[in-house]
């Protein structure tokens, strides 16, 4: 049984958490095995280092790349035995986030290129400001609620700017993998069956 690797990208409170354990709890019970990876790793040294105020965007970019890199013989590992891999964030949100800084789309793509290729990307776009409003609801304490929305505020035009190259990058489709942005604002579950209807068919086509 051949395996799938599969990418959540989007912006803060677009939904991606939610669709990823919906669609893990799916697979698991079609009997497959799914295995959830997120970067970046926040438990190795390297990602750490990328939370560091002194670090320069195009060296920040090289740690994120790193951390990736860190971890392809784990999801090559994981590929071969059939698991499906799903992934939250991946070289598309170094590409997104740091183009923002200055730093070359051009370069980054380039820093990154040897990396696995997922087979499915799916953007869950949501505007700026359903992101903001999501955030406010959260579940967590006022204090870090607070942190998370002021910090968007002051982003706000650095967010659009983000969310309009992960666009354009769902646009440059490859043999390899296929992008699709996909309405965030839609109710959870009629997302999660669109997503479902993505992913059955491409096991299918790997069987």
């Amino acid at each position: 049984m051949k395996g799938l690797f599969v990418v959540f990208e989007g912006l803060t409170a677009s939904g991606k958490k939610s669709q990823i354990i919906l669609l893990t709890e799916h697979l698991q019970k079609e009997g497959r095995e799914v295995v959830k990876i997120s970067f970046p790793n926040y438990e190795t040294e390297i990602a750490r280092l990328t939370k560091r105020s002194d670090i320069d965007p195009f060296t920040q970019s090289l740690l994120f790349a790193a951390d990736r890199q860190h971890y392809q013989s784990r999801i090559k590992q994981l590929m071969e035995k059939g698991a499906v891999v799903l992934c939250d964030r991946y070289c598309y949100s170094n590409f997104a986030y740091q183009n923002v800084k200055n730093v070359p789309l051009e370069w980054l793509v380039e820093l990154e290129k040897n990396v696995i290729k997922p087979e499915i990307v799916f953007f869950i776009d949501v505007p700026i400001s359903v992101s903001f409003s999501r955030v406010q609801q959260l579940n967590i304490e006022d204090f870090t609620k607070k942190e998370i929305v002021d910090r968007l505020q002051t982003e706000r035009e650095n967010l659009e700017r983000i969310r309009g190259i992960y666009l354009n990058l769902g646009k440059s489709q490859s043999d390899s993998t296929k992008w699709y942005v996909l309405n965030g604002e839609v109710a959870e579950l009629s997302l999660h069956e669109q997503i479902w209807n993505i992913v059955a068919e491409k096991l299918r086509e790997n069987s």
